[in-house]
């Protein structure tokens, strides 16, 4: 794990929640960056938990680096409030400009990787006609799953039966895994993420 995590290890996790319906108890999580994700210094990439994508391929969030990546945590099997998002982020990457998008990708992380295999993403995936040139989906332990969403500010637990409540968020990472913005809900207005996404593909050009 990097400097920086390590050197947060004492921080509490504290997030805003709007869950499938309810809103999830606090969690701690030890050793992540603290309270409501937002804009900073810290690299999401710096986190070493392993993943699987879609095609079942060992991944990193480092491999993830690069482009400026769209990333909500949502799971497969919701029928409530991850297709408004996944609504959403389709949404936004049919309206960005096309220097734009050709510099964007959007991740999508398991909450439920017990049932999240990367075959079922893999199938989830086409069934959503998402463009897999530009969207990847990840899948991981539940120790990694815990951190990123910590990091992330995503609260979520488990309800009766099979249901997860979970924030229901998507932030902005620039190419170096760095939290340029974060929007809570759905069905808002795109400028904002638009504008932010384009600012930090600029700046990725300067560099």
């Amino acid at each position: 794990m990097g400097t920086h995590l390590r050197r947060a290890s004492s921080a509490l996790l504290l997030a805003l929640a709007a869950a499938c319906g309810r809103s999830p108890a606090p969690q701690t999580v030890p050793g992540v960056l603290p309270a409501r994700a937002e804009a900073s210094d810290f690299s999401v990439y710096e986190l070493d938990a392993p993943w699987r994508d879609q095609d079942g391929r060992a991944r990193t969030l480092a491999s993830l680096a690069g482009r400026v990546q769209v990333v909500a945590m949502v799971y497969t099997h919701c029928t409530h409030t991850c297709p408004l998002i996944v609504d959403d982020l389709k949404r936004m990457e049919r309206a960005l400009p096309p220097a734009d998008r050709a510099r964007a990708g959007f991740v999508l992380v398991s909450l439920d990787p017990s049932r999240d295999t990367p075959e079922r993403l893999k199938e989830w995936v086409a069934n959503a006609r998402l463009d897999r040139a530009r969207w990847t989906m990840l899948t991981g332990g539940e120790d990694g799953v815990r951190e990123l969403a910590a990091l992330l500010g995503i609260r979520y637990r488990r309800e009766a039966g099979e249901e997860l409540s979970h924030s229901n968020a998507y932030l902005v990472l620039d190419r170096g895994g760095r939290i340029v913005y974060r929007h809570d809900g759905w069905a808002g207005d795109l400028d904002e993420p638009l504008a932010r996404i384009h600012d930090a593909a600029e700046a990725s050009a300067a560099e």
